[in-house]
């Protein structure tokens, strides 16, 4: 077995009279254990719980962000008080928005008591600060969030328990793609003998080398060096299950939930749009009407879809001009979609009023 040029040969296997040859000393302690390891898998230095803290956070983050899209915000507060009251602000320095704060006791599954305080100079704008007990500041206007009992986050730190064992698994894999084989040819036999044992683990050590600084070498004609084929579908479809359970659990399409989008010819979005739309009503109603409603004493309620407002068009066209159908039921069934008043709309003369 050739070993690589270039290097100065071993000493010569003599023995000296004293018996104190360091080379016969090295002999005795070889093992085949001690073999120089090529690769070491460490694909990931992220800590499990770190990971599921940081994933949860960042979907609660999504949601509600998503869902503030169709609130419909009453006419006695402005949208920039709004805005300056939910989301967050970074001038002149950070100030942490309504939003923050729930989304922390959403992926904490805590409790929060809040101080609200109006902002100089705006009619109905606020900004908060955490208490740590309610019996703090008796005077002050607070504002309890509560989520001790929110069961999904527990589901979801399952979940993404799952997302980061797949992850890892796929990254152990992609390392070891990256690595190098070295077959040596007989080498079960070479490490039987302690002697040649020696000569195989130096010619490990050269080819590691040479390899770690792209320099040529040689080996026998029956070793190989070559880079290991992995197969990652087994580690997707593991990723692509657990995705599928954060989607049950949250009620959000896979395009949402990971930014898979459904790569079909025939897809126009428009499920997925209609899944989002679903989703975000219920965390509306079970999350921040409540909470908005307290911190700015109005009424809130939710936009209309006006998506499909060509087809909406039609559909009130085929209804008016139906003749089986009263003006009563036809305006029961319109109300469903719009608000008729507000629009001034008139069933009997299909005008608008003044």
């Amino acid at each position: 077995m050739g070993l690589f040029g270039g290097n100065k040969a071993e000493k010569p296997k003599t023995k000296s009279a004293t018996g104190s040859d360091s080379w016969w000393d090295r002999i005795r302690k070889k093992d085949p254990s001690s073999l120089p390891i090529g690769t070491e898998v460490s694909p990931w230095r992220m800590i499990r719980e770190r990971y599921v803290e940081i994933a949860i956070r960042a979907l609660y983050s999504r949601i509600i962000f998503s869902t503030l899209d169709i609130v419909d915000i009453p006419k006695e507060i402005s949208r920039s008080d709004f805005s300056r009251t939910v989301y967050d602000s970074h001038t002149p320095k950070l100030k942490c928005g309504l939003a923050h704060y729930i989304v922390d006791a959403m992926a904490d599954s805590s409790s929060l008591i809040l101080r609200k305080k109006a902002m100089q100079g705006r009619t109905k704008a606020y900004f908060f600060s955490e208490l740590p007990n309610k019996g703090e500041e008796k005077d002050a206007d607070l504002l309890e969030i509560d989520f001790t009992d929110y069961e999904r986050t527990e589901l979801l730190e399952e979940y993404y328990g799952m997302v980061f064992d797949s992850i890892i698994g796929m990254a152990r894999l992609i390392k070891v793609g990256g690595a190098i084989l070295f077959k040596v040819s007989d080498l079960s036999d070479l490490i039987a003998d302690r002697e040649v044992l020696l000569a195989v683990e130096t010619q490990l050590k050269q080819v590691n080398q040479a390899l770690e600084e792209g320099r040529a070498g040689y080996i026998d004609s029956e070793s190989e060096v070559e880079m290991p084929t992995v197969d990652t579908k087994p580690a997707v479809s593991q990723l692509h299950f657990a995705f599928s359970l954060i989607c049950n659990a949250t009620g959000r399409p896979m395009s949402f939930v990971n930014g898979e989008i459904a790569a079909s010819l025939g897809s126009t979005g428009e499920g997925d749009r209609k899944q989002n739309r679903n989703a975000s009503i219920y965390e509306f109603n079970s999350i921040l009407r409540g909470v908005f409603e307290s911190v700015f004493g109005a009424d809130f309620d939710v936009k209309p879809d006006i998506e499909n407002l060509p087809q909406l068009s039609d559909f009130m066209t085929s209804i008016e001009m139906s003749s089986l159908i009263n003006d009563d039921e036809k305006r029961r069934i319109l109300s469903q979609y719009m608000s008729l008043d507000d629009y001034g709309i008139s069933l009997s003369n299909s005008t608008k009023s003044s």
